[in-house]
């Protein structure tokens, strides 16, 4: 396992609010995703290779348990056939990571975000990291909430802005029992991602958790989870307001889904990944969409790591 370097985190607080739910995964954006260099990956415990135009690589962790709330990484050539490049084994300081999301920077590394305890533990801050190869990940940072009363700090996702920034969109509870949580937006004010502008509101987000969003266009649609469906909004800005137009079961995706993330495939459409985890039941399943997210297939189970795998997202090259 990699050492960890740590890094002072500078905050601006620009006001506090709170939001509401359950668990994580939602965020990005189409010009948002990022992915593996072409070529050839050859690695000890791992499988196969990513090559060719079109290649994907999924961060994620395995499971609620101590042994599997680490990070792991799988890559694909078709966004549907996912292979095991490897369990990092990386947890950051806390021993915990889940929820992870993944893009590429102008550096060239790799970068996640996750949440840094347990869904059941109180938390006051989400991680950054970053990786070279995918394999070995360093510690980068921890950014704090700020917001009075903090009690869950939930999914953080990547989202790149069209007009250069880059942004982290959180679930926040300061209520003490998960009933406030909010969705938040800090911005990066420095290129190494260790300064932080937020958190800012996304008015109109209250009651939802696991954020995801893709910008068409003028347009920012939003996914994210509510008290029972994964529901949509759209925007004119990242901040909101916003409206929800798609409520209750309007995808098809029914009762007890979570953590969606949406990439673009190589034809144009978009696949959504969802977690569902009821009762123990665990599924990861896609659902694609050919009309620009209007309209989603029925969900199927991903091939070798449905039941293995669990909130995450998928970056495309």
């Amino acid at each position: 396992m990699v050492q960890d370097e740590q890094a002072s985190v500078q905050t601006d607080n620009s006001f506090s609010i709170h939001h509401v739910s359950r668990r994580k995964v939602i965020q990005g954006a189409a010009a948002s995703v990022g992915a593996l260099a072409a070529g050839t990956w050859w690695l000890s415990n791992t499988t196969s290779a990513c090559a060719g135009s079109y290649n994907y690589v999924l961060s994620t962790f395995l499971g609620d348990s101590a042994s599997q709330a680490k990070l792991s990484i799988y890559i694909s050539v078709d966004g549907l056939n996912f292979s095991l490049l490897s369990n990092t084994g990386y947890t950051g300081p806390t021993g915990v990571l889940r929820d992870p999301s993944i893009m590429k920077h102008t550096d060239g590394k790799y970068y996640i975000t996750y949440t840094t305890e347990s869904w059941t533990t109180a938390s006051t801050n989400f991680g950054i990291a970053y990786s070279s190869d995918l394999i070995h990940w360093t510690y980068l940072a921890s950014v704090t909430s700020t917001i009075s009363n903090t009690h869950y700090v939930w999914a953080p996702e990547w989202f790149k802005d069209t007009n250069g920034s880059i942004n982290i969109l959180v679930s926040i509870d300061d209520s003490g029992n998960g009933s406030n949580f909010r969705i938040f937006k800090y911005t990066a004010t420095n290129s190494s991602l260790t300064s932080w502008n937020g958190p800012t509101l996304m008015v109109g987000s209250g009651n939802y958790i696991d954020q995801f969003v893709v910008k068409l266009g003028s347009i920012y649609h939003l996914f994210a989870k509510g008290p029972t469906y994964i529901e949509t909004a759209t925007a004119t800005s990242l901040t909101g307001p916003w409206t929800w137009i798609g409520t209750g079961n309007w995808a098809g995706w029914s009762s007890g889904k979570e953590g969606p993330a949406a990439f673009q495939l190589a034809n144009g459409n978009w696949r959504m990944i969802l977690d569902y985890d009821l009762g123990g039941h665990k599924e990861f399943v896609y659902s694609d969409s050919s009309d620009g997210l209007k309209t989603w297939t029925t969900p199927k189970d991903f091939p070798s790591i449905s039941g293995v795998v669990r909130h995450g997202t998928v970056l495309k090259i």
